[in-house]
């Protein structure tokens, strides 16, 4: 678990000025970025530089009544994400994870994304869409941890 007892420093940046809009969020010393996006604005933040990175993204909805979620992860956010937006009708808000250099690989975020199933199953708050739990690739145990730490900034 990560523990910082100097506390961390969130930089929220509502870019249209509306807290209910898209807005991005770093933490300083991390190396990642978080886009957040409603679906009404999916095609402004698609055009945005760091949706063409190499990350893991997050949709979050309702179907049938019940909040749910989508993880997934692409060399190209952006593409997966609109192929998403003409096959799954249910999501209203985006999350793009990437790091500010796009220096995510493609077995980093296969990590990730299994990661964030992993303990989103565990977590159990709210039913995921995926149909399956991605597999874990073979990382280096340097790789491993610093994708841990990765993950730590996220929850």
């Amino acid at each position: 678990m990560f523990i910082n007892n100097a506390g961390l420093s969130l930089e929220l940046h509502y870019i249209d000025g509306d807290p209910e809009g898209m807005l991005t969020a770093e933490v300083f010393n991390w190396t990642g970025h978080v886009l957040k996006t409603p679906r009404i604005q999916i095609s402004e933040a698609l055009n945005r530089p760091e949706a063409k990175y190499t990350g893991v993204y997050l949709l979050l909805g309702e179907s049938d009544g019940e909040t749910c979620g989508y993880i997934g992860e692409g060399e190209n956010i952006a593409e997966r994400i609109k192929s998403h937006d003409n096959t799954k009708d249910w999501w209203t808000d985006a999350i793009l994870i990437t790091s500010t250099a796009n220096n995510l690989n493609k077995a980093h975020i296969k990590y990730l994304e299994s990661r964030l199933v992993e303990e989103a199953n565990f977590a159990g708050r709210i039913p995921l869409q995926n149909g399956n739990q991605p597999k874990k690739p073979s990382l280096s145990e340097s790789s491993k941890s610093n994708m841990e730490t990765f993950l730590q900034y996220i929850f």
